[in-house]
């Protein structure tokens, strides 16, 4: 599986006076690594939408289930940039590349086994790189798709309107699609029975985006644990290199 990568559009970004990985170079860099991850966030999204309208009462289409997740891509997309560079610069790749006092062949680049902030070390260690923008990417939707959050909130919020707004589709032969009839009254009972159905479908909904980590994982075809082979959709490593020894 192949995924849609800008590498173009940031080659023309790229400045001609830039030294080791810094200013726009580390701009430029987290950019690209966001840009990358739209598509598997997507197909995570769809993955879930699709779940999510087959778990709930009056199951609406996937297409229009996924505007429910909307609030949490709007709120990951807010977060993203920050948390993608902070992980990469300077929590991991920062600092001279020297050993012993002494800057080593290839570095900065175009290949320096030390760690360090230059592209040389970024290109050396990259396996250790996309694993980091991995972590990252799955973190961040995680943290926001978790019970609490304002966008979890608006998440199951949206989910709960739509059941109620509409209610089960003709066929109520089950005890939770009975409990959405409209020819329901609002007798204690049926309140009851009402606030029992919510909560079957909150805890629907908390399982269900519990799995992001997972999705994202199998759509990005590795086993996520860091490994140099894994993660093979998500790894865009030779179009990255490349992009990455653009930056002196």
């Amino acid at each position: 599986m192949q995924f849609f990568f800008l590498v173009s559009f940031y080659l023309l970004a790229v400045p001609a006076t830039v030294l080791a990985c810094e200013g726009d170079c580390i701009v430029e860099i987290t950019k690209a690594f966001l840009s990358n991850y739209t598509d598997p966030i997507r197909l995570t999204m769809q993955q879930l939408a699709q779940e999510i309208s087959y778990s709930i009462p009056n199951q609406p289409s996937p297409e229009r289930t996924i505007n429910y997740l909307q609030p949490l891509l709007d709120a990951y997309n807010d977060d993203a940039y920050d948390g993608m560079e902070n992980a990469i610069f300077p929590s991991y790749f920062h600092g001279k590349c020297l050993r012993d006092g002494v800057t080593p062949p290839g570095c900065p680049n175009p290949d320096c086994d030390v760690v360090c902030g230059t592209p040389g070390s970024l290109v050396h260690f990259y396996p250790k790189l996309r694993y980091i923008a991995y972590n990252q990417t799955y973190h961040g939707l995680q943290r926001l798709a978790s019970p609490g959050t304002d966008a979890y909130k608006q998440v199951e919020n949206a989910i709960l309107n739509s059941v109620h707004q509409e209610g089960p589709p003709s066929r109520r032969s089950s005890r939770l699609f009975a409990r959405f009839s409209p020819l329901a009254g609002s007798s204690p009972t049926s309140l009851a029975s009402r606030r029992d159905d919510d909560e079957d479908i909150r805890v629907k909904v908390q399982t269900i985006m519990a799995k992001i980590r997972p999705t994202l994982e199998s759509v990005c075809g590795g086993s996520g644990n860091g490994e140099t082979n894994g993660l093979p959709n998500c790894s865009w490593e030779d179009a990255m290199k490349a992009y990455i020894l653009t930056f002196p």
